[in-house]
């Protein structure tokens, strides 16, 4: 009898110790920006002037914050809060590689008439960065080489196949850059040695903004 009253006063301990460390990991994973379900608010962020950024749109291009009418030339005032988030951004991006999913692949034809062929990152279902391939090998490629192909049979199996590993495998770069005209931060992803994609982060350095064109892209011809 004692033993079972000893049992019914911890089981409630446990259950508040287990179920708020787990509350505590549930908030830890990055939110979606535009997400209705995950998404927190995120508080104004001031800009010179008083001004504050806008709320984060539910899809489409990010907006960025309003320009200043200014009445005299004046030296370019420093934001320095944005700049602030730059480890954020970093450590929103490593927590959400632990997530990331394999995406379907898909072709396009380049300017010059090559073949590029995609393949998508996904985080909680929504695409957020891009992978590109070799038609011919189906080798993952850096940013910016474009093999100058046509008609080439694109390995789509195998690339298929190796894609969950080499997700796996990308290593989240201790540095992001900043883009002024969507107001994100995009933190590069390597794979040996390459720059093979960049996650964008929203200027609040919480929040994964999500790749819309690429997202219609895999919609429309992903397989």
């Amino acid at each position: 009898m004692k033993r079972k009253l000893i049992v019914a006063s911890i089981a409630p301990i446990l259950i508040l110790i287990f179920g708020g460390f787990n509350m505590v990991l549930a908030q830890e994973k990055p939110p979606l920006l535009g997400s209705p379900t995950n998404t927190r608010q995120r508080e104004n962020v001031p800009l010179p002037g008083g001004q504050t950024a806008p709320t984060p749109p539910l899809q489409g291009k990010i907006k960025p914050p309003p320009a200043q009418q200014l009445s005299s030339p004046q030296p370019p005032i420093v934001n320095s809060l944005p700049l602030n988030n730059a480890s954020h951004a970093v450590e929103t991006a490593k927590k959400a590689k632990e997530l990331f999913t394999a995406g379907k692949i898909w072709t396009v034809t380049g300017p010059r008439g090559e073949t590029d062929v995609k393949a998508a990152i996904l985080y909680e279902g929504i695409v957020v960065a891009v992978l590109h391939f070799n038609p011919i090998d189906g080798s993952l490629l850096p940013i910016g080489f474009h093999p100058l192909t046509s008609g080439a049979t694109v390995q789509i199996e195998s690339i298929r196949n190796n894609l969950p590993k080499l997700i796996n495998s990308l290593e989240v770069l201790n540095g992001a850059e900043y883009r002024e005209p969507e107001s994100v931060w995009a933190v590069p992803l390597a794979y040996k040695g390459m720059i093979v994609a960049h996650l964008k982060i929203y200027m609040d350095g919480i929040h994964i903004v999500p790749d819309y064109p690429a997202n219609q892209e895999m919609k429309a011809y992903g397989r």
